[in-house]
């Protein structure tokens, strides 16, 4: 409560008032000097810092998505095997699932800034050796799986890394602070990942690969460049340096003794990810390609729509990040389930594939913005209760998890669309949802037990 100044007692009365009135031999009272105003300060989200790591972040993804869709795109020419190019992602993926925890231990030993930096101008250096190899000696399959390979090698430290340091910047400032800073940062990814999947295509039929892996050199040089003026301290640690195996098990000793709830949801999420990744990239190329029988241009219509929706949607989430909480979860895990049922009943609808279709990319476009919002309050929530020393670790093994769900959710679901109706698949993840949403009610609500 403000506090009002303190009145004159009823029995002092100012020497004004005094009926034999004194003459005044005390100095002239000199003015005091006014304190200067302080300048405000900026607000976290538009500090030189934050807006550096957003700028280098998106810019290194962009680099990211426009090779992985030129390296697609020339495997398949070459091959003429789609599954040519996916089986070198698959195996990229394993030094990623089996390195990632080691990658978290990095992340919390060095200068996070410092670590980005080396990261994406050693991804620029590793493209630029593979267009020169390609330049001299033409396409190769193996040299194709090297540098895939090599570049996931990076990434497994490139995700811990970036996902520290955000919460080490905003940490200060608390929840509302970070989670509009991660609807910020899927916000630019989005973006990032949006104009390779419009514009590559393009790109690739009239200039070819090796401009489009000049292309990704400049974006990861480029990221390297701008993370050099982010201005980030070493991680916080209260003890000697143990080995990496000791980080490791003390990690593991946070999330299962000291932080049990922090587990649950990182397991939570992970089976979160094996459903929505599961019927997201199997089951619409399915259902849109052939149950409904439509082209890859609709296709690629249908998943532009898809994504500029969500685009959309993340600047209205945006603008209410800071006011989403930990109990907003159940909710919104079932609003998620919700979606995703109507996604079901539109592949029975009777009036033809284009009124199927339209059904179906509505429900898909509102499901993306609510998983949307599902992440910009998890991930936040396990960052700013996971000290600064175990964040690297913590994150890097709740990106493991995910990792290992996605090509799991895949399967599993790719069995399940090759033997079972569209609209059975898509009712029962929706129920799943909902189920996971009530079974985990009593988490959400005591979260920080």
């Amino acid at each position: 409560m403000p506090t009002t100044p303190a009145q004159p007692s009823e029995t002092q009365l100012p020497a004004a008032q005094h009926e034999t009135e004194q003459p005044n031999t005390s100095p002239e009272p000199q003015p005091q000097p006014q304190p200067q105003a302080q300048p405000k300060a900026a607000h976290p989200l538009r500090s030189r810092n934050f807006i550096l790591l957003v700028a280098g972040q998106g810019i290194s993804l962009f680099g990211n998505m426009m090779l992985r869709f030129a390296m697609s795109m020339w495997v398949l020419d070459e091959t003429g095997s789609a599954t040519a190019f996916a089986s070198i992602l698959a195996i990229s993926f394993v030094p990623m699932i089996l390195g990632a925890p080691f990658g978290g231990v990095l992340a919390d030993r060095m200068n996070r800034r410092t670590l980005m930096v080396i990261l994406d101008a050693a991804s620029a250096v590793t493209v630029a050796l593979a267009l020169v190899w390609f330049s001299a000696a033409g396409f190769s399959i193996i040299a194709v799986g090297v540098m895939q390979v090599a570049l996931s090698l990076l990434g497994i430290f490139e995700t811990p890394t970036v996902e520290s340091a955000l919460p080490q910047m905003l940490r200060q400032y608390g929840d509302a602070t970070l989670n509009t800073s991660a609807a910020i940062v899927s916000q630019v990814q989005q973006v990032s990942a949006l104009i390779p999947s419009f514009l590559g295509g393009a790109v690739y039929s009239l200039f070819g690969i090796r401009p489009m892996m000049a292309v990704s050199v400049a974006a990861f040089a480029g990221a390297a460049a701008i993370e050099c003026f982010i201005r980030l301290g070493m991680p916080e640690r209260d003890e000697e340096m143990p080995t990496p195996l000791d980080d490791l098990k003390a990690a593991l000793r946070f999330l299962t003794r000291e932080k049990p709830n922090l587990l649950k949801m990182v397991l939570l999420a992970s089976a979160l990810n094996l459903v929505v990744l599961g019927y997201g990239t199997v089951g619409y190329a399915f259902v849109i390609r052939h149950a409904m029988g439509f082209d890859a241009t609709v296709y690629g219509i249908a998943d532009g729509l898809i994504s500029v929706a969500t685009l959309m949607g993340m600047l209205i989430v945006t603008m209410m990040a800071g006011r989403l909480k930990i109990g907003h979860m159940t909710k919104i895990l079932t609003l998620l389930g919700l979606t995703v049922i109507p996604q079901g009943v539109a592949c029975m609808l009777s009036g033809g594939n284009w009124t199927r279709l339209m059904a179906l990319v509505a429900f898909a476009c509102i499901g993306d913005v609510i998983c949307s919002c599902a992440n910009i309050i998890a991930v936040p929530a396990i960052q700013m209760r996971t000290p600064d020393a175990m964040l690297g670790k913590v994150m890097a093994l709740l990106s493991a998890l995910a990792m290992c769900m996605q090509p799991l959710g895949q399967m599993a679901y790719g069995w399940a669309f090759d033997h079972l109706p569209a609209a059975a698949i898509f009712i029962a993840s929706g129920a799943v949802l909902i189920a996971m949403a009530l079974l985990s009610a009593s988490l959400f609500a005591h979260f920080d037990d």
